[in-house]
Parts: C-alpha cells; sequence; structure tokens
C-alpha cells in the first residue's frame, strides 16, 4: 500500500495513458483495501493495538479509492 501511495504522490500515474492509468489506479486501490482488511482482522486476533492503526490506514485509503474513482468517472 505504501508503494501505491508514493507512485501516488510522485506522479508516476501521470507518466501512464490516461486509459493505461484509469484501469491501473482505482482497481489496485481496490484490491490493496480488501488485502488490508483482511490483514487487520487476521492481526485483530494476534495484537489489537497494531492492528487498528493498520485499519485505519485501510479506511483512510477505501475512502480516497472512492474519491478517486468517483473524480475519474466525471
Amino acid at each position: 500500500m505504501t508503494f501505491n501511495w508514493l507512485l501516488f504522490l510522485t506522479g508516476a500515474y501521470s507518466l501512464l495513458p490516461v486509459n493505461v492509468a484509469d484501469q491501473i489506479f482505482v482497481p489496485l486501490w481496490w484490491a490493496l483495501c480488501i488485502v488490508g482488511s483482511i490483514a487487520a482482522i487476521n492481526e485483530f486476533r494476534n495484537d489489537p493495538a497494531f492492528a487498528i492503526p493498520g485499519a485505519a490506514l485501510t479506511t483512510i485509503s477505501f475512502i480516497f479509492s472512492l474519491l478517486a474513482g468517483g473524480i475519474l468517472q466525471m
């Protein structure tokens, strides 16, 4: 997830053609959010103090992906 944030913040997706970037960007964010949710749920059983910040970052990324997907549809 960190690598995807780094690519977004540095503008690496702007180097790709628009159609390719649209096909990669949003589905990748959603997949990472699903994986982050599964990891947070599994980690909550072992160490809740570590799982709660992970779940918060996953939630922020999910909200951002919904926002980005909405903006891309405009």
